[in-house]
């Protein structure tokens, strides 16, 4: 029996391809064993147990804070660093007891230590990196990765890897065959709908700025996702919830999104052509979520603007500029031919025999584009 390690996570921007990359094995390897191995301080301890059937094991491990990205952040980055050598223990128990025939690393600081054992015991290795730029775990591993998937051709400059493929990021089928249901959120049918979210660890400048917006937008119902509200509060025309499980339900139902820039986030917006105002979060490392939202620029789904722009005034004209498009442009099966492309390239090679070396710096690198491409 087949069995499939996938590891990474913290945030959204990580777990969410990952899985839908898992519901995807599940239907063409019905009976392969499949494991995820993640943080037990990341979304992903929210997020799993709505998926029983999915083999879940918990790291110490959590993400190296950067200068300025939190109160105190060189306590918080001894403390990551501390936790290390028991993450790694832990990883090397669950790789001991799993014996995984492929390991699938979709980044984030839950993917290093399944994938440092993985490089040790010559385990196949499989990475798809969601940003533009890529983050720490896919360049440290890209070179021992049999295959590297990109959402971004441009990445691959960034990258020593042997083989990279640009599929696109797959998303999950939830959110492509999802309906509107304004009655599963306390929303009017009659009224446009604005749904607000600062992804999985929630947004208080977005939160704070679109509740003074509405104030100016009598005819149009805001759906906000906050994580510092912990019930949902519901008013005439705000609703303030803690967090969508349904994201796909949310995203049909609204006529605008307002929405931070990560990879997964700007893919389902495409995928499922939604208008949307896009403020990239400044502190994303190596300002990445800025390059994810110029790299769909040219397709005009987004409105971008920085955060230090961002006021009550400005959001009021961007909503009413998005409310008269009638559909943002999208990719029809863009998600699921990503989703595809991965599996068939993961299925078909997990199992040949390859060289596991590193790759050296004067090795030609095999570049591929499969499947359908925004760029």
């Amino acid at each position: 029996m087949k069995t499939f390690l996938v590891c990474g996570g913290g945030t959204g921007g990580h777990l969410y391809p990952a899985l839908a990359t898992i519901e995807g094995l599940r239907r063409t390897e019905p009976r392969a064993r499949l494991v995820y191995v993640g943080s037990r301080y990341g979304l992903e301890t929210r997020v799993l147990p709505r998926y029983p059937w999915i083999e879940f094991y918990k790291l110490p491990i959590r993400g190296i804070a950067r200068p300025g990205q939190r109160p105190l952040w060189a306590l918080w980055a001894l403390l990551a660093i501390a936790q290390l050598p028991a993450a790694l223990a832990q990883a090397l128990f669950i790789i001991a007891t799993v014996r995984p025939t492929a390991i699938i690393g979709f980044g984030g600081y839950g993917a290093f230590a399944p994938l440092v054992w993985g490089v040790l015991f010559r385990i196949p290795i499989f990475l798809h990196e969601q940003n533009l730029i890529p983050g720490m775990v896919t360049r440290l591993f890209a070179p021992w990765a049999r295959k590297v998937f990109l959402t971004y051709p441009q990445t691959a400059c960034y990258l020593r890897a042997r083989h990279v493929i640009v599929t696109g990021l797959p998303v999950r089928p939830e959110i492509l065959s999802a309906r509107p249901d304004h009655s599963q959120f306390g929303l009017y049918p009659e009224r446009k709908t604005v749904l607000v979210f600062g992804g999985s660890r929630g947004s208080q400048i977005l939160t704070d700025v679109a509740l003074a917006a509405h104030q100016y937008l009598s005819d149009v119902q805001f759906l906000i996702v906050s994580p510092s509200f912990p019930l949902t509060r519901k008013s005439e025309r705000v609703v303030l919830v803690p967090y969508i499980h349904e994201m796909g339900t949310a995203l049909a139902t609204a006529d605008v999104v307002i929405c931070r820039a990560g990879a997964a986030t700007l893919a389902e917006l495409v995928a499922v052509g939604k208008p949307a105002i896009v403020i990239p979060w400044p502190g994303a490392a190596n300002d990445h979520q800025t390059m994810n939202a110029k790299a769909y620029a040219h397709l005009g789904a987004f409105s971008i603007v920085p955060e230090s722009e961002l006021t009550p005034q400005r959001l009021v004209e961007e909503i009413q500029k998005a409310l008269t498009q009638s559909r943002a442009p999208h990719i029809r099966g863009q998600g699921e031919g990503a989703l595809n492309s991965i599996l068939c390239e993961v299925l078909s090679d997990a199992t040949k025999e390859h060289d596991t070396a590193p790759l050296s710096w004067d090795r030609r690198r095999r570049y591929e584009w499969v499947g359908q491409s925004l760029f």
